[in-house]
């Protein structure tokens, strides 16, 4: 979906089509063909596409037009009964996406996948073919236009299991598939509201057992946090092992690593929902993580949000700690840094590790200021990846991945040139160092230098690129001149 001025008025975004529905009170084809995808999708707004439109119908336009704003119409009668509508023009349909998961909601993306021509030759009263394309919720998006550039996106599962007779077990799972950080933890009652503080998720899941007790109805209203129950059986022992194995892609769970029951349970439960809601993509997730338990300083919530380390009261980061301090020039770096601010370190031996990164670029001045200059050219690399891997990349994207790569290159090549690099950032190189140059030169002398946001607007191949390509353009844009050589060269075979 792009974004780009719209055609017509934010007053008018109804679209103006005739009623599809009958006032003798039977049900159409078409309407009926909305109420079952509605019905398989009963917790999402549902963007129903109609020409250059995704419209919402009934409890779902009402929901809608307060959210933004929009106009409230009516579209024909359902069983009688007038049906509230409202529509978005498909230009602009990042823009309310964006505003409608900010206030929580989920959203399902209802695309025809079938030529009205088709549909047409079907004869009678036969309606365009349409299906889900995707599920978007506050925890599962990845374009660029919907994500902050300096904050994760998190989606974080929650599963308990039993540690005694008086006693819960809580595992915690966090997914970013905007960059494909995978993460668990295990934590008691007592430590639970500072995990979750700490993490900061978008939007959290957990079994519908669990969302349906008073305990938690009040803490997840306190989180103001968008929250998605999931059946119990997406967290339940073999089945959480066979999902987590299968999408990893090995045999056993030995080639995960270790991790307790809770801590398995929480991962299998973040990867059903993610499943969920990707439908057929699969989203370029890291192997899950632990961070070991008293690794970082447990900050309970209240204090945390007094102290305002990441987010004001208000919930901005500008004026926070982080939003204070915060130079780094790239993307990553700024989600870094608030990940280190959230969770302060408690090893003395990872503290030193880190201040001695830190103390050698402080005297190490012209390596910082070149590297600074270096990560200035870097795009947010991660994410680009992340689009391109779920099918939702464009153009942009593969230049950023380029970008990315010539810049971890460079970063490479200034930091080998220092002897007794501290541990941090001899790592840091290694890991720069294995960056494809090829590749990155292979997307350079492919790509133009001016592309456009969607693949299906075309151009963003080079001229000259490819001979084939170059030969088809030439046909369309100079069709005449073409037509009138043929001619003068038949006229001469004549």
């Amino acid at each position: 979906m792009t974004s780009r001025p719209a055609a017509r008025p934010a007053d008018a975004l109804a679209s103006p089509r005739p009623s599809t529905s009958e006032e003798n009170g039977r049900v159409t084809p078409m309407m009926a063909q909305y109420r079952q995808i509605k019905d398989a999708n009963p917790d999402c707004l549902l963007f129903y596409r109609m020409g250059d439109f995704y419209e919402l119908f009934f409890e779902d336009a009402e929901i809608a037009s307060k959210a933004l704003g929009i106009v409230l119409t009516k579209r024909g009668k359902h069983l009688g009964e007038d049906i509230p509508m409202c529509g978005v023009p498909i230009e602009r349909a990042d823009d309310y996406l964006q505003r409608l998961i900010g206030l929580g909601h989920r959203v399902a993306v209802c695309e025809q996948i079938e030529d009205p021509a088709e549909a047409r030759k079907r004869g009678g009263k036969s309606v365009v073919g349409r299906a889900i394309v995707r599920l978007v919720t506050p925890g599962t998006i990845t374009e660029e236009r919907l994500l902050e550039p300096g904050r994760a996106n998190v989606l974080l599962a929650i599963v308990r299991v039993r540690a005694s007779d008086e006693e819960w077990s809580y595992g915690l799972a966090s997914v970013d598939i905007s960059t494909g950080a995978f993460n668990v933890g295990e934590t008691r009652d007592e430590g639970l509201g500072a995990e979750i503080a700490r993490i900061e998720p978008r939007e959290i899941v957990l079994p519908e057992t669990m969302q349906a007790e008073p305990r938690w109805r009040t803490l997840l209203a306190e989180l103001g946090v968008a929250v998605t129950p999931v059946a119990q059986n997406a967290a339940d022992g073999i089945s959480a092992q066979r999902r987590l194995a299968d999408h990893f892609g090995v045999g056993t769970l030995d080639g995960l690593g270790s991790f307790s029951r809770a801590e398995l349970a929480a991962a299998a439960a973040a990867l059903a929902y993610v499943e969920r809601t990707q439908l057929a993509a699969r989203p370029n997730l890291a192997r899950p993580t632990r961070a070991l338990r008293g690794s970082t300083v447990e900050i309970d919530a209240a204090t945390r949000a007094n102290l305002e380390l990441t987010r004001t009261a208000s919930g901005e980061r500008a004026g926070s700690l982080a939003g204070t301090i915060d130079l780094a020039v790239t993307p990553a770096g700024s989600r870094l840094l608030g990940e280190r601010l959230a969770g302060p370190l408690t090893d003395p031996a990872a503290i030193d590790a880190r201040l001695d990164a830190v103390g050698f670029l402080l005297t190490e001045t012209g390596l910082r200021a070149e590297l600074r200059r270096g990560l200035k050219s870097a795009p947010d690399m991660v994410r680009a990846l992340s689009r391109l891997a779920l099918q939702r990349g464009g153009p942009r994207d593969l230049a950023s991945l380029g970008q990315g790569l010539a810049a971890a290159a460079a970063v490479a090549a200034l930091l080998g040139r220092h002897d007794g690099l501290p541990a941090e950032l001899a790592a840091a190189a290694q890991a720069a160092a294995g960056a494809e140059p090829s590749l990155a030169l292979r997307l350079s002398e492919a790509l133009a230098d001016d592309l456009p946001l969607n693949r299906r607007d075309g151009g963003f191949v080079r001229p000259g690129h490819e001979p084939a390509l170059d030969e088809a353009r030439a046909l369309r844009d100079e069709s005449r001149k073409v037509i009138a050589s043929l001619q003068a060269r038949y006229a001469d075979l004549a």
